[in-house]
């Protein structure tokens, strides 16, 4: 019974090896593919390189010499002050240092500086700064732009492009270097550069300073017209509600050294005595009230009076020294009597000092509700004559107001001229220079190790690029990794090409040899490719002619017979029989005459020189070999083979162009496609492949013959050789 069809589509393969391509593997880059790459390209990138050199010493030698003149400037953030005097320009915090320093750079490759140097060099003026530049100056009008207009745009961009200005990390001196192959003009240029920035920068500052002066003196002006106008509604509103500004009138005119006037100081005066008497009546007043509504002898001012504490202790000692005496004694007693007459006297005293002291507290409330209204009509009288003079003054304030502003106003100007003129003598420009450009002596360019260099390694790009397109373009299959990328077929092993001088048989002979060792890997990828273990029945074929399927069968007959299997090999390539010279036996009473049926198995099956191996040829040819394969004999014949050995191994004709193969895959367990490395394509495989497909055949897989193991990357040259693997041995412990 035979097995089911394995579709090539469907054949195992790494995970995800289809998607890469042959210079990337898992996203990481193929060294070794590269390698085996440039090595199947060599004469390309080498041509390639070639004329990549030649072309760098083209341009090298065609090249204009260009010199480099080159001036220093020190940036500093602050010009270095020597007077403390007062900046326009705000103070830069020092966190802010890189983008200061960046600016200047910006306005060092700015346009308006080139416009500036040219102008000091007379670069607009005639050709002769284009000719030094080797620039061929415009004929006439470009655009909108007229021919004068379209010359000072040239000589503009000449300067900038060969301008070249750089600050190294950390540093405040600036280089300014200018390119020409004129090497006069380049320090000329490179000097003007310097020189015109330093003067930009100090041209910055004063017009800074003017424009500050004219924006501050707009100010003055709309400040005191409003101060005027505000003035007047103040004087008129407070006339209007009869309000006094004290605090101003103390004010008077502050920075002019000038005092009230004596109405005003009258009222001031005034306006405070009316408040001490008013809160000295209002005392009284409360004083008073109270005095009325309390006792006489309990008011504090009468508590607190000397004479009356001193007559209340002289009664109070009468009034024990009668208590005294009245014990035992009459009231008729002379001597009381006298102590009760004299105890009358004191309360009468004390009675009369009480109202006494009363009457003068309503005294002095009534003194201090006079010098009230007396206070009151004076700051009356005064307020009026301190109005009146107000209305007096507005015209004399606004002029006194006007020369006193005039007077600080000039002051200031005064005062920052003396400053000026002060700090003439010292640099207050933060931008100085530290190298001036020099005549350089030698071109910076062209560069011969460089330009060569560049070249080469240019066209050594080039070159790759190149061969990775070339090697994505190429559908050849050239190792076991191509088979599975771009057939997706499971590549059963490749078989290295041998010399012209080699012989196949004396090559398989030796065991360690690369070829035996491919055969001994491909026998163990048969022997394993099924769940069932090894095919009873085993079909080789190819593309076409020429590419290794009779080696290849003969070649794993040989290694299945060695390791113990009865193997019969059967020549089915009945157009082109080969396999009979392989085995140094005759070409007769083969399968033409079994499928004939004019001969039994017995009488064709040959013994061979090799142990435990048998062959059968193709027989004599005849001219419809398709017919004879298409019987139910060819399918006959195999089943008896199949018992009687433990693998037949069928060597058959070529896949495309022949309904033979076709034929013959149909009724074989298994098939093994072989495919020439070195010049069958991806497309032709696929064809063939695909007429297999349709055989329903079931394909173990491929085996890749004659392939350049030296092409293909390291470690495939070393993969079947024992000698090889101890050079590489002895290579790993040299680096270890």
């Amino acid at each position: 019974m035979l097995n089911p069809p394995i579709s090539p589509q469907t054949a195992a393969s790494p995970s995800g090896a289809s998607q890469d391509s042959w210079l990337f593997s898992s996203s990481q880059i193929d060294l070794e593919g590269l390698r085996a790459a440039l090595l199947r390209n060599k004469w390309i990138v080498a041509a390639i390189c070639a004329a990549g050199l030649l072309l760098g010493v083209t341009v090298t030698f065609l090249t204009v010499p260009t010199y480099r003149a080159e001036a220093s400037l020190q940036i500093d953030q602050q010009a270095s002050r020597v007077l403390d005097a007062p900046d326009i320009e705000p103070v830069q915090a020092v966190q802010d240092a890189d983008r200061f320093l960046q600016t200047q750079i910006e306005i060092l490759r700015s346009r308006a500086l080139a416009i500036r140097v040219a102008d000091s060099l007379g670069l607009f003026s005639g050709d002769r700064f284009l000719e030094a530049m080797h620039v061929r100056p415009g004929q006439g009008p470009v655009g909108s732009l007229d021919a004068d207009q379209a010359h000072r745009e040239q000589v503009i961009a000449v300067l900038r492009d060969n301008l070249t200005v750089t600050l190294p990390e950390g540093s405040r001196v600036a280089h300014v270097a200018f390119d020409s192959p004129d090497p006069r003009t380049a320090a000329k240029v490179a000097n003007a550069f310097a020189e015109a920035m330093i003067a930009s920068n100090l041209n910055r500052r004063y017009d800074t300073s003017v424009y500050a002066r004219q924006f501050l003196r707009e100010q003055l002006e709309q400040a005191k017209e409003r101060l005027e106008v505000s003035e007047q509604s103040m004087v008129a509103y407070a006339r209007s509600n009869g309000i006094i500004d004290t605090d101003a009138i103390r004010e008077a005119s502050p920075g002019t050294g000038s005092a009230p006037s004596l109405v005003a100081t009258s009222l001031i005066e005034a306006n405070e005595a009316l408040s001490q008497a008013r809160a000295r009546r209002i005392d009284a007043q409360q004083l008073w009230v109270s005095t009325q509504a309390a006792p006489i002898m309990s008011l504090p001012e009468v508590l607190s009076s000397s004479a009356i504490q001193t007559m209340m202790d002289r009664r109070s000692q009468l009034e024990a020294t009668y208590a005294e005496q009245s014990q035992g004694r009459q009231d008729r007693h002379p001597a009381l009597v006298r102590l009760r007459s004299e105890i009358a006297a004191i309360d009468q005293r004390i009675a009369r000092l009480a109202r006494d002291i009363r009457e003068s507290i309503h005294n002095r409330f009534v003194t201090a509700e006079l010098q009230e209204r007396q206070m009151q009509g004076e700051v009356t009288r005064l307020t009026g004559a301190t109005l009146s003079e107000q209305d007096r003054s507005i015209r004399y304030t606004i002029l006194r107001r006007e020369v006193r502003t005039n007077r600080e106003l000039y002051d200031g100007l005064l005062q920052r001229f003396k400053e000026i003129s002060a700090a003439a003598g010292v640099s207050s420009n933060n931008i100085s220079i530290v190298d001036v450009a020099s005549m350089p002596t030698s071109p910076v360019s062209p560069n011969a190790p460089v330009n060569l260099g560049l070249s080469l390694l240019g066209a050594f790009f080039v070159a790759l690029a190149i061969v990775y397109l070339r090697e994505n373009i190429d559908d050849a299959v050239r190792s076991m990794s191509e088979v599975e990328r771009k057939l997706h077929i499971t590549a059963l092993g490749m078989v290295p090409r041998i010399e012209d001088s080699a012989v196949l048989s004396e090559e398989l002979e030796i065991q360690t040899s690369s070829v035996s060792e491919a055969f001994h890997t491909v026998r163990s990828a048969i022997e394993l490719s099924g769940a069932d273990g090894l095919p009873q029945s085993l079909f080789i074929t190819s593309c076409g002619k020429g590419e290794g399927k009779t080696t290849s069968a003969y070649a794993l007959a040989r290694d299945f017979a060695r390791v113990g299997k009865r193997v019969l090999l059967l020549d089915a390539d009945m157009r082109r029989p080969a396999m009979h010279k392989l085995l140094s036996l005759e070409n007769t009473n083969g399968l033409v005459q079994l499928l004939g049926r004019t001969i039994q198995i017995d009488d064709a099956v040959r013994a061979t020189s090799i142990a435990n191996l048998d062959f059968i040829p193709a027989g004599a040819s005849v001219p419809n070999p398709a017919e004879l394969l298409g019987t139910e004999i060819m399918p006959w014949i195999i089943s008896v083979l199949g018992d009687q050995y433990d693998l037949v191994i069928i060597d058959g004709p070529p896949m495309l162009g022949l309904a033979d193969a076709p034929s013959i895959a149909t009724h074989v367990e298994a098939t093994v496609f072989v495919v020439d490395a070195s010049q069958t394509r991806r497309a032709t495989i696929l064809a063939a492949l695909r007429r297999l497909r349709l055989s329903r055949a079931r394909l173990l897989g491929i085996v890749l013959n004659r392939v350049e193991l030296r092409t293909l990357g390291y470690g495939y040259d070393q993969y079947y050789s024992y000698e090889n693997e101890k050079r590489q041995s002895r290579r790993w412990l040299w680096r270890r």
